[in-house]
């Protein structure tokens, strides 16, 4: 439980911006020029999101399972709970904030 805790959410967002990045560029080259850049990029976030939020969720369970730990293998668990409940909410707006951007900017122009 707190391994996906803290794990889960930046799990999810490296997943995102590799596939999201895949996809625009599949888009723009070759035969991909069809693909639903915007669907798969909304399908991928809310995907996403729902994993990070699903982490946050277990992080602050597995707080509450050790609050009241001794011993190291109790208080690792306490302390990666805490990280898991810090950083989910963090990797939730990078996660909303990178699909939205996949979303709204253009997807092919030359630099």
């Amino acid at each position: 439980m707190a391994w996906f805790g803290w794990s889960g959410a930046p799990a999810a967002w490296a997943a995102l911006h590799v596939f999201g990045f895949g996809v625009t560029q599949a888009a723009c080259n070759g035969p991909g020029r069809d693909l639903p850049v915007n669907g798969l990029a909304l399908a991928t976030m809310l995907g996403a999101a729902a994993i990070a939020i699903a982490a946050g969720v277990s992080a602050v369970l597995a707080f509450r399972a050790t609050e009241n730990a001794e011993g190291l293998p109790g208080e690792r668990v306490h302390f990666m709970a805490v990280v898991g409940m810090a950083i989910s909410p963090l990797f939730l707006a990078i996660i909303l904030m990178d699909g939205i951007g996949t979303i709204l900017l253009e997807n092919c122009h030359q630099g």
